[in-house]
């Protein structure tokens, strides 16, 4: 009898070669998964979520629903000077004035977790700062001890507190532009309200 030799060294070969393969994919997407940015990362991007242009705040029915009538602060906002944006992520829905140009919105976590979105727009971009966005404010999800420090409003809806942050006027190229998005964003903050 004549045996086949050739066979199956070939075949264990193949064998051992493919099982190396699959466990380098594997290690190197464990290593992936298992590491941690110490910066934040964004749950949506910018490119995920659409701008809101100027055209779009005027169209917006104003707020008229859930609003609370017994407070000096919302008495003075005329409603319909208000526009809306839905934060999916955050499932809030932030009030505006109408008025300023189109702006950006971005949410992203802290290094500690803490939830918040980021509202930019490139009007407001400088170059003073690296990698400036032009962001004007952001508004914070139960912020931390340390994070209050920055919270220039609160609000609590549904037990859940909330913080404006304004941005300084450090980066900017436009520091009256700048306060001009930050008043249309401070003045109705107290209007907030979940989804």
């Amino acid at each position: 009898m004549v045996r086949r030799r050739g066979r199956k060294p070939l075949f264990t070969i193949l064998i051992v070669v493919g099982v190396l393969i699959v466990i380098l994919v594997l290690f190197f997407l464990a290593k992936a998964l298992l590491s941690t940015p110490s910066t934040p990362t964004a749950e949506t991007s910018t490119k995920d979520t659409p701008s809101v242009s100027e055209e779009a705040q005027n169209t917006e029915k104003p707020v008229k629903e859930d609003v609370p009538k017994d407070t000096t602060e919302q008495a003075a906002i005329n409603m319909e000077d208000v526009a809306t944006v839905a934060i999916d992520p955050m499932t809030i829905t932030v009030s505006y004035m109408k008025g300023i140009g189109g702006f950006d919105y971005q949410v992203l976590r802290t290094s500690g977790g803490t939830k918040y979105v980021q509202f930019s727009s490139e009007k407001l971009a400088g170059t003073k700062c690296t990698n400036d966005m032009g962001v004007f404010a952001s508004i914070i999800e139960s912020p931390t001890a340390d994070e209050t420090a920055t919270v220039t409003k609160t609000t609590t809806v549904d037990t859940t507190r909330y913080g404006l942050s304004l941005a300084d006027a450090t980066c900017t190229s436009d520091s009256a532009l700048l306060k001009q998005y930050q008043d249309a964003f401070s003045e109705p903050f107290s209007l907030l309200k979940k989804m």
